[in-house]
């Protein structure tokens, strides 16, 4: 009875010019044996079709070959590497036509220019998700080679002319020892094939057919699981810059709290309408700290809908709270009445504090738009205070915890999180200055506003001193401490997590108090 075993299946094979056909023909014909079903995907360069040629050019060396591919990788009507189960890029130098781009090259954007090629965008969004096993065949590792977050510690063959490229990028070549033959070199780890050439196409098929059929673990990339939690009628309080927040630090707590019936209401310093970095929703924006984008194709969707007014989920962020209407301000030192200004204060601010009652907890998100009107605010400031004389709960992200920092009674003049235990954007993620990714956007930023200009972890290091600490958790996936009523987290992948963890807070069983240090 035939090997039907990936019978439902769908692979695949991205080609260009200059392919082998053997390596073709074997894709075509084992995967078939199996059961499955064989598409050859390429950049078609708006045209219906495309026939690319095989090794040899036509007209210089004779007989050639030739195939004829209809399914596009690029434009309006282009396929995902999300419908298939495997996706491979043909051998030979089929990747070194798949990686041209028609834009400039400079050595300021050569390696975005090449992370942004069709061929390498759809290969990457193959590896960004677990479920599709890819092939990189041969050279095939040179449109990943651009993206050493995807290549990084992963063990691989490659053919000798791109070794250096994919030492580079921080893979680990992985050779067999001497004397295996050629066609069973093939090196599988977890959702990524390679071999060290064409001839090892049949052992490459088999070895992704077996990844198929037992899918390896996903690769510890997101947040664990959530806590089963029986939450009550909670609501909480968003507070948002209007001065740009990250985006993923607004929907990935905020999809938590949805999840669990959580209200939610949202707040910002003049009752402006709050606007998403823009390249917090670009999912090709690479960090240059980070060496490696920092928003995947997904998030970046839900980031655009919560930002778009006509959405179900942009009407949300229509009409926030005004924090100026709500909290009073304390008048300057320096003020002809400021004694009676300061009673008028302290009256209205007792006024203030009581709304604050219908709120279970407050998360302050981040972002470069809080150093402009969140950190420094007075009445942000009280918002906290007043969380904290009623033993409430309060999240922070990434430079939202600078809120806590800087938050202190007037009296006292100490830090809020003297002696508590702390995260947030760690030194080693911060930029050399203080210019960077954002530059005028008329709809709500009027000057180049780049990422924080100081260092954030300095600050939450001198502001917990003595008795407590400021944890960075450098080079672990992700960092959120709790540090009852204080909920931090470090920046843009943690915050599915902080959401999590403020669940845990207000309705874990029994209530989570410390966590993550």
């Amino acid at each position: 009875m035939p090997d039907q075993s990936l019978a439902g299946k769908k692979v695949a094979v991205l080609v260009e010019a200059q392919y082998i056909p053997g390596e073709i023909k074997i894709y075509q014909e084992r995967f078939a044996s199996y059961g499955a079903t064989v598409d050859l995907v390429s950049r078609l360069w708006n045209q219906s079709s495309q026939r690319f040629y095989s090794t040899f050019e036509p007209g210089v060396v004779d007989p050639v070959e030739w195939l004829e591919v209809s399914k596009d990788i690029d434009g309006p009507n282009a396929v995902s590497p999300d419908d298939y189960d495997a996706v491979i890029a043909a051998a030979n130098y089929t990747t070194v036509r798949l990686r041209y781009s028609e834009r400039e090259i400079t050595t300021g954007n050569a390696a975005e220019v090449a992370r942004n090629a069709p061929a390498a965008r759809f290969f990457r969004r193959a590896m960004e998700n677990p479920k599709v096993i890819v092939g990189a065949p041969c050279h095939a590792l040179w449109l990943l080679t651009p993206s050493p977050d995807l290549l990084a510690g992963r063990k691989v063959l490659c053919n000798p002319v791109v070794l250096a490229d994919v030492i580079n990028a921080g893979a680990i070549y992985t050779p067999f020892p001497p004397g295996t033959p050629g066609p069973q070199q093939v090196m599988v780890d977890r959702d990524l094939v390679t071999n060290t050439g064409w001839h090892a196409s049949e052992a490459l098929v088999d070895a992704i057919r077996d990844q198929m059929l037992n899918p390896p673990p996903a690769l510890q990339t997101d947040p664990p699981p959530a806590v089963p939690v029986t939450p009550g009628k909670r609501r909480i309080l968003v507070m948002l810059s209007e001065w740009g927040y990250w985006g993923e630090e607004l929907v990935g707590p905020l999809g938590e709290f949805d999840r669990v019936g959580y209200e939610v209401d949202f707040c910002t310093p003049t009752g402006r309408r709050p606007n998403a970095i823009p390249v917090s929703w670009d999912p090709s924006f690479f960090d240059p700290p980070l060496q490696r984008p920092v928003t995947s194709e997904s998030m970046a969707a839900r980031v655009i809908e919560m930002d778009d007014p006509s959405t179900q989920q942009g009407k949300r962020l229509d009409n926030p709270i005004s924090l100026a209407d709500w909290f009073p301000q304390r008048p300057y030192f320096a003020a002809p009445t400021f004694v009676r200004g300061l009673e008028a204060y302290n009256r209205l601010l007792v006024d203030a504090e009581r709304g604050i009652e219908k709120y279970d907890a407050v998360l302050i998100v981040g972002g470069s738009g809080p150093i402009v009107d969140l950190v420094n605010n007075q009445r942000v400031h009280d918002l906290i205070l007043a969380f904290l004389r009623a033993g409430k709960p309060i999240g922070a992200e990434c430079y939202g915890v600078a809120c806590l920092a800087f938050a202190r009674d007037m009296n006292m003049r100490e830090s809020i999180i003297r002696g508590k235990h702390v995260t947030g954007h760690c030194l080693e993620y911060d930029y050399q200055d203080g210019t960077a990714f954002v530059e005028a956007r008329g709809q709500f930023l009027n000057f180049n506003m780049g990422p924080p200009p100081y260092a954030l972890e300095f600050i939450l290091r001198d502001a917990t001193a003595p008795g407590g600490a400021y944890h960075g958790n450098f080079g672990h996936p992700t960092s959120v401490i709790v540090d009852y009523p204080f909920i931090t987290g470090r920046s843009t992948p943690d915050s599915i997590l902080t959401g999590q963890k403020m669940i845990e807070v207000l309705d874990g069983n029994p209530p989570l108090r410390r966590w993550g240090w």
